[in-house]
């Protein structure tokens, strides 16, 4: 699995403790749903086996057992996800042109924004509470479009990524104003 890399990348790099932060929150959220499940199934089966006079014991093997498919799937699911997230890290691209900025993200479904320099009306840097413990940022360009804000970014540099990428930004669009 290569990297891409692109002057403006290698200069302003990505952090690779996204990589750890998306697979981080992923599984909180599967946490959730994988527990849910689980319980569900474990408290059907352990009613249904209360229902047709088993053992005490029978019904702590069915709860042992639904926590042992928890913990499976959740390994699974785990390394699935780091494994994915590592990907997504590798092929995420940005670079800065003469006449536009390049974002490409996606390993499976690669989606590439191409914002012109006249277009882009702010850059902001941001954080959300996993970035924050992470100590990354998120640099945002924002044009008149609705979606830009999601969808135009490069997410999880550091600060000193940030502040960089969001003065060289901000030049490109000063320097291409002045000149029209």
């Amino acid at each position: 699995m290569e990297i891409a890399t692109s002057p403006t990348r290698d200069k302003y790099p990505l952090s690779p403790k996204k990589i750890i932060k998306k697979t981080i929150t992923s599984m909180i959220a599967w946490l959730f749903v994988l527990g849910f499940f689980v319980l569900m199934v474990s408290g059907m089966i352990a009613g249904i086996m209360a229902d047709s006079n088993q053992g005490i014991t029978t019904i702590f093997g069915a709860i042992f057992t639904g926590l042992f498919v928890f913990a499976f799937l959740f390994i699974v699911i785990g390394t699935l996800t780091y494994l994915y997230q590592r990907w997504y890290f590798a092929v995420y691209y940005y670079d800065i042109r003469d006449d536009f900025i390049v974002i490409k993200k996606g390993p499976i479904t690669p989606k590439e924004i191409t914002i012109p320099w006249e277009r882009i009306q702010d850059v902001y840097v941001d954080q959300d509470i996993f970035d924050r413990m992470f100590g990354l940022f998120d640099v945002h360009l924002s044009t008149a479009t609705l979606m830009s804000g999601m969808q135009a970014h490069i997410d999880g540099v550091e600060q000193q990524a940030a502040d960089g990428l969001r003065e060289v930004l901000l030049g490109k669009i000063k320097s291409r104003i002045s000149q029209k």
